[in-house]
């Protein structure tokens, strides 16, 4: 079993048509099952954004922006879980490289 740890970014696009208070227990979750598996180092609300097609019958989504420390081997358990609630109309969990690492603290002073 592989225990070495990765840096990754996780997007997370939640449907419009939650509440406030859905919404906060939507990130209070994706937040605690990261934590369980690794490490969050920087979080992104990156707002309310137009779709580029139909995604559930809603033309937006509302993005949030996860870079992490994870387990290689806990990625799948996470992707699962995130499939689970129905309010994550698309998530995205991607390896971060060396070059993007780079650019994140120069660019955004996102240090990973």
């Amino acid at each position: 079993m592989d225990f070495k740890s990765a840096f990754y970014e996780t997007l997370i696009v939640i449907s419009p048509t939650v509440s406030a208070e859905e919404k906060k227990q939507i990130i209070y979750n994706v937040e605690n099952l990261l934590k369980r598996e690794g490490e969050i180092l920087y979080l992104i609300h990156w707002g309310k954004k137009k779709l580029a097609y139909f995604i559930n019958k809603n033309k937006y989504g509302i993005f949030y922006i996860f870079y992490c420390k994870l387990l290689k081997n806990s990625v799948k358990k996470i992707e699962k879980k995130i499939t689970q609630n129905e309010n994550i109309i698309r998530f995205l969990i991607i390896k971060i490289t060396k070059k993007s690492k780079y650019y994140l603290d120069e660019k955004f002073h996102i240090i990973l």
